[in-house]
């Protein structure tokens, strides 16, 4: 769905390009600390005594589930709950 015009978009393009790139690295950095705490508060919500160990599983599987592959992400999982490698 685009419900953007093109022209406005083409002034958001030019005003993110006219950024130094630690303004957009830190544009970046914001949108993902803003995006962490709210599904952080979503889990919460339906998890309210979840452990901090199962939070960060549970966070790496919201952010990362479909960038491993399943034996990758159980390998994490494991390294998230116990802090060993394989």
């Amino acid at each position: 769905m685009r419900d953007t015009s093109p022209e406005i978009e083409a002034k958001m393009h030019e005003l993110i390009q006219n950024k130094t790139p630690g303004e957009r690295a830190m544009m970046g950095w914001s949108m993902y600390l803003t995006s962490k705490y709210i599904i952080t508060q979503a889990i919460l919500r339906e998890n309210p005594d979840i452990t901090p160990t199962e939070l960060r599983k549970e966070l790496f599987l919201k952010f990362y589930r479909d960038d491993f592959s399943p034996m990758e992400r159980e390998k994490i999982l494991r390294y998230l709950e116990d802090g060993t490698r394989p």
